[in-house]
């Protein structure tokens, strides 16, 4: 069913084609034909949760995950969905990503990490000891000596959220809580914890030109050199030398956006921040609205989604 979409919560956003699909709440995908009109259309999927994070396969195949365990995904150009898998006992999932139409990874809450090697046919649960810090993967190897039966338990019980996952390269990054910063040169099969300064929860992390971009609370955001990343991943040496951006507000930082020269910062607040020669500068402010995620399209134009639905953006004249 499709109806045209009033105010609804959306909390992420791809292109695909010609249009824009956007994760939303109540188990809806809000598509918006943005060079034809400014009215989306809400498409149901087969769930009613919180969906909480959208994106492609290289195949064309359009997926999206949520709470309660949910992926869903659409073959036809996001037209139908259906139900690839819900995991038993729930769990939140906050990000997905495929690195071909076969392989891909949804991760979430309490370290909640699936994998697919067929298409999304079958996901399997993965439990990665390597992503906690080292004081409790030594307490895990006391109780695993005792029992492994134990040790997986209090390791699920221990690993922390993870919020986002992304392919720069041929290097995977994950960022969760308690200042997880980790990646993996083998898809995610293996994990290398990257040590930062920050200890306190990372939402987000982007690739801007040579470099990643890693957001966090209270306004924490911080720029690392792609090629020290791969030096101390050869030399294992993981302790990064990252460079404290000065953000102008204690927000939560919940999404970093970059493409070509431009990058787009979103916190809990109504102001649109860019990032320009590593300076943060007040791009928008919105007096009763705020984002979550956003899209750049090209040089002049962008869509932020929200509390409200999509919003354009216009990032020059």
């Amino acid at each position: 069913m499709k109806v045209a979409a009033g105010p609804i919560l959306l909390l992420d956003v791809v292109q695909h084609q010609n249009s824009l699909f956007a994760a939303a709440e109540r188990g809806y995908i809000a598509k918006l034909d943005w060079q034809q009109s400014d009215k989306p259309l809400l498409i149901k999927t087969p769930t009613d949760v919180l969906l909480t994070a959208i994106t492609t396969s290289t195949a064309g195949q359009l997926w999206a995950v949520g709470h309660e365990g949910v992926i869903v995904t659409s073959i036809d150009n996001g037209a139908t969905w259906d139900l690839s898998y819900q995991h038993p006992a729930g769990g939140a999932l906050f990000d997905i990503n495929f690195f071909d139409d076969k392989q891909g990874i949804a991760i979430g809450a309490y370290g909640l990490f699936l994998r697919t090697q067929d298409g999304g046919l079958s996901w399997q649960q993965e439990y990665h000891a390597s992503l906690l810090p080292i004081e409790d993967r030594e307490y895990l190897n006391q109780i695993r000596e005792q029992s492994e039966e134990d040790y997986l338990f209090e390791l699920s019980s221990i690993l922390p959220h993870l919020n986002q996952v992304k392919l720069v390269g041929d290097t995977l990054f994950v960022v969760g809580e308690l200042g997880l910063l980790a990646a993996s040169t083998d898809y995610g099969l293996s994990w290398q914890r990257l040590n930062i300064s920050y200890q306190g929860s990372l939402y987000d992390v982007a690739a801007a030109e040579q470099d990643i971009l890693i957001a966090g609370m209270r306004g924490n955001l911080y720029m690392i050199e792609l090629a020290s990343i791969r030096e101390a991943l050869i030399d294992n040496d993981l302790e990064l030398a990252e460079s404290k951006i000065d953000f102008p507000e204690p927000v939560n930082l919940n999404k970093v956006t970059c493409a070509q020269t431009s990058c787009l910062l979103l916190g809990n607040s109504q102001t649109v921040w860019k990032l320009d020669n590593q300076q943060v500068i007040e791009l928008d402010k919105f007096k009763s609205k705020s984002f979550v995620s956003a899209i750049i399209l090209n040089e002049k134009t962008a869509f932020l989604v929200g509390e409200k639905g999509y919003n354009k953006l216009r990032l020059a004249n």
